[in-house]
This record gives C-alpha cells, structure tokens and sequence, in this order.
C-alpha cells in the first residue's frame, strides 16, 4: 500500500516535493496554505495539487483477517443462540 493510500497528501510540481499524509482534506488544504505562503509568498504555483487516498477495496484486507472475523462472528451467533435458549 502506498503512502497516498494512507491519507490525503499536499504536492507542489514546482518544488517536486509531496507532504506526509494528513486524515483529512481539510489537512492537506492546510499543509497547500502553509506552503504556499513560506516558499512561494502565497502565490498558487504551477501544478499543484492535492493527492486523495485510494478508495477502501475488500480485496486490501487479509485473509488471516478475514478469517478471524468470520470466526468472532460465528462465535457471537452461537453465544446468542445459547443465551436464547
């Protein structure tokens, strides 16, 4: 997985250079702002943009996690069909 997977990210073509990733897009917009006014004196530069996370795919989960929740649910069905009983 890739960093851009994790969050959204700011990047400046001009500068070649990308932010750590933030949780949010109000984060990264954040992280333009502050760019912008300490290298380019708030001027927009040429190129930039905001880097959105993939999108969430069940195929990015793990088996062996699959597996264990299929496992705690199936043990909660039981437990609350012996609780009914």
């Amino acid at each position: 997985m890739t960093e851009a997977a994790m969050g959204y990210q700011y990047r400046c073509e001009r500068c070649k250079t990308t932010s750590p990733s933030v949780l949010t897009q109000a984060g990264a917009t954040e992280e333009r702002r502050r760019h912008r006014e300490e290298f380019h004196g708030g001027h927009v530069p040429d190129g930039e943009q905001i880097i959105q996370p993939e999108p969430f795919r069940p195929s990015d989960i793990p088996p062996g996690q699959w597996i264990a929740g299929g496992l705690m649910a199936l043990l909660l069905v039981i437990l609350i069909m012996a609780r009914a009983a």
